[in-house]
Formats: C-alpha cells, sequence, structure tokens
C-alpha cells in the first residue's frame, strides 16, 4: 500500500514537472512568435495545446484557406486569454465575410468593451466599421484612436483627408468641427498645405465657423489665410484675416497694420512678420521720441548677408500711394545702409517703391516714399532690407529704430 502511494506521488510529481516544462517551453516559443518566427507557433502548441498566442497565428495562416478552422481556433484561443480582444476582432471579420455581420457587429463591441482605450483596438473598429459601410461610426473609432495616442494621426489623417477632399463624405467630419477633439488642428493645418482643391479648405472652415461653442483658433484661421493667399484668392484672404482681429487689434487697422509697432508681431496674414537671424535681434521697445508704447528696434552685431527680417503683407487698391515713417539710427555702421521696399507679389514679382538708406547716427527725422500700384497688381508687401549688391554692403553694426510709420491712398489727381 505504501508503495503505491510513493508510485502515485511520484507519478503527481512527474506529471507537475511536465506541466511546468510545457508551459515554459510553450512560453518560449510563444514569445518566438512575438518576434516575428512563423515556425514557432506549431512547437508552442506541441508543449502546449492551448497556447493562445500559437492558436492565433494559426488561425490566422487558416483564414482565408479554411475559414471554419480559423473560427474554431481563434474560440480556444480567446478563453487562454479574456483580455486580448485580438481573438475576438479576427472572428468578427471573418463572420463578416461570411455575411454573419450582427455576430461580427457584436463581436467588435465586445472587444471594444474589454479595452476601450486600446488605440489599435479603435484603429480597427475604424477598419471594421469603415468596410461594413458605416463611415460616421468609423470616424469616431478613428477619432478615439488618435486621443489615446496621437501618433496614430500618421496614419490616419490621410483617410481622413480623403474625406474631406469627397463632397459626398466630407459631411461626416461635421461633428469633429463643431466639436473639435485634440487632434483637430493639426488635422486642418494637414488639409490647408495638403488638399488638392482650396474648395475642400474653405468648406472645412465653413463647417468650423458653424460651431457657437468652439470659436474657430488663430492657428486654424492662419492655415486658412495662408492657403488663400497661396491661390491667389486675396480678397477673401484678407476679408477671412479681418474677421478673426480682436477689437484691439483692429483699432491699429489701416492700409499699414499696426503703424506704431503697439502690437506683437503675428507673423502671419496681413500683420508684422519678425523673423530672427543671427547676430541681429528685432524687437519692440519704448524709447526717448517714440510715439506709443512700442517702436521697432533692430539691434545688429557684425551681422552679415543679407538682412530682410521684417515685412508686412499689403492688400493695396491699384492707385498712387505714399509710404510715411519716422527713423532714428544709432551708428549703425553699414557700408549698403537699411531701406523699405515695397514689392508686387503677385501676379508676378515686381519693385514698387523703395525708400532712402538709412545709416549712420541721426535722431528722429521723417522720411518717405511714394509709389503706384497697378491694376494688375493684387498683392504687395513692405520690407525692411539691408541695401547693396556685394557682400560687403550688407555687414551691419548698430541699432536702428522705425516709428509713425503709415500708408496713404493718394488722390487720383496725383497722377498715375
Amino acid at each position: 500500500m505504501v508503495l503505491v502511494r510513493h508510485l502515485v506521488l511520484l507519478a503527481l510529481a512527474v506529471l507537475l514537472v511536465w506541466r511546468i516544462g510545457g508551459s515554459a517551453m510553450s512560453a518560449h516559443y510563444a514569445e518566438r512568435l512575438r518576434q516575428g518566427d512563423p515556425g514557432a507557433a506549431a512547437s508552442a502548441l506541441t508543449w502546449d495545446e492551448r497556447q493562445p498566442e500559437a492558436l492565433l497565428a494559426q488561425a490566422a495562416a487558416l483564414r482565408e484557406t479554411d475559414p471554419d478552422e480559423a473560427l474554431r481556433l481563434l474560440a480556444q484561443a480567446y478563453p487562454g486569454n479574456p483580455a486580448d480582444s485580438r481573438a475576438l476582432v479576427a472572428s468578427a471579420r471573418i463572420l463578416l465575410e461570411r455575411g454573419e455581420a450582427e455576430r461580427a457587429d457584436a463581436l467588435v463591441e465586445a472587444a471594444l468593451a474589454i479595452r476601450p482605450a486600446d488605440p489599435r483596438l479603435q484603429r480597427q473598429a475604424t477598419s471594421y466599421w469603415l468596410t461594413r459601410g458605416d463611415l460616421a461610426r468609423g470616424l469616431r473609432h478613428a477619432s478615439l484612436a488618435m486621443q489615446t495616442n496621437p501618433s496614430a494621426r500618421e496614419q490616419i489623417f490621410p483617410l481622413l483627408l480623403k474625406v474631406a477632399e469627397d463632397p459626398a463624405t466630407r459631411s461626416a467630419l461635421s461633428p469633429f468641427a463643431v466639436s473639435p477633439p485634440s487632434w483637430w488642428e493639426a488635422f486642418f493645418d494637414e488639409v490647408a498645405r495638403r488638399a488638392l482643391d482650396v474648395e475642400t479648405v474653405r468648406a472645412l472652415f465653413t463647417l468650423r465657423s458653424e460651431s457657437s461653442a468652439v470659436p474657430i483658433s488663430e492657428d486654424e484661421r492662419r492655415g486658412y489665410v495662408e492657403r488663400l493667399i497661396k491661390e491667389g484668392r486675396i480678397t477673401e484672404a484678407y476679408v477671412a484675416w479681418v474677421n478673426g482681429l480682436t477689437r484691439t487689434q483692429l483699432a491699429h487697422l489701416g492700409l499699414l497694420h499696426d503703424r506704431g509697432f503697439e502690437l506683437d508681431p503675428s507673423n502671419w496674414g496681413f500683420g508684422w512678420r519678425f523673423r530672427g537671424v543671427r547676430n541681429a535681434v528685432v524687437d519692440r521697445a519704448r524709447t526717448l521720441g517714440t510715439d506709443g508704447n512700442r517702436s521697432l528696434h533692430l539691434r545688429f552685431d557684425r551681422h552679415q548677408g543679407r538682412f530682410d527680417q521684417v515685412a508686412q503683407t499689403l492688400f493695396l487698391d491699384p492707385g498712387r500711394h505714399r509710404l510715411t515713417g519716422r527713423v532714428r539710427t544709432d551708428s549703425l555702421e553699414t557700408k549698403g545702409g537699411l531701406k523699405w521696399v515695397v514689392r508686387c507679389l503677385l501676379p508676378e514679382p515686381a519693385l514698387l517703391g523703395e525708400t532712402e538708406r538709412f545709416l549712420g547716427a541721426n535722431e528722429w527725422r521723417d522720411f518717405a516714399v511714394e509709389f503706384g500700384v497697378p491694376e494688375t497688381c493684387t498683392l504687395q508687401e513692405l520690407r525692411l532690407v539691408s541695401a547693396g549688391t556685394r557682400a560687403f554692403e550688407h555687414e551691419i553694426n548698430g541699432s536702428a529704430w522705425f516709428d509713425r510709420m503709415a500708408i496713404n491712398r493718394l488722390p487720383s489727381s496725383a497722377g498715375p
């Protein structure tokens, strides 16, 4: 009797060791499978016929040739790891292909209930519902995928752009335009830059305009205005830009916006644009003789190379105009000097006028230049540049101040 008991215990011990060893070996092959070794699936199942990762791999391999067997394997895989929803989604796809849409839908919803915050699953749900022809539902899951994992935008934005560019599907984006999720601004920027037709950009901007709860952001308006300018739709761009100005900004509106440099540069649209450059500082500051609270201030520390980092895009009517301003130079050492240049940008670049050159040391003084805008010129630009054609003429050291600048339309009697 004692011998029998010992034999039973020995058999149980051997079985336990076998199961532990088999589980370890199965896990080893499952890891190899995850690392990209498809042949490891059969080995994993040899040691453990219920190994979920191996069952999933075998089901995937049989999906096209033997969908019934694939479903059977998936049904075995899921209980082995109920927290893993892949078996449910894979089963749903097979059922959908067999025309069992209701069962497939239920499995997808069950998978989402298990892992609602899984961005990978949300992308799978996006693909599933788009296959089902439910665009609105698919886009909701696409939105959730991008909100839980912003890197998913790289894969989903191209899909959304196609939806936006098709007039038949564009309205499906309306819920996101009216109540923008975290990814919307980046997507609108993508559309503004890459859409084949400006009408796509205009249509999305119109959808955003319908939101009473969330105003259009500056970044959205910037993308829209810059695309309109690129397309040569200058009047439309200017109106969209003006409509986005605050009450304070509107107070400084004119043919030249913010004539006294009282506002921070917007760097887009029809406002001042400042760009940084090595060995030169462009800022706004107060000094003796400043009209308001600020003047444009430039400081050069042995700057070399052409300077053209201060500019404003203009929307002027055809005719004669006069640019005026005040300037002060503090030991501005340069062979070429600085000057303001007015150019036509569209439809063809052309010089319209330029001021005298500013250099040396001078107290505040006035300057002016008259210029004409041809009927054909639809967009212009005012830019502060270093003068000269040779490299040494662009070497600058010292400071310059500008204030009280304006552009005024001259009466038609002033001549062509």
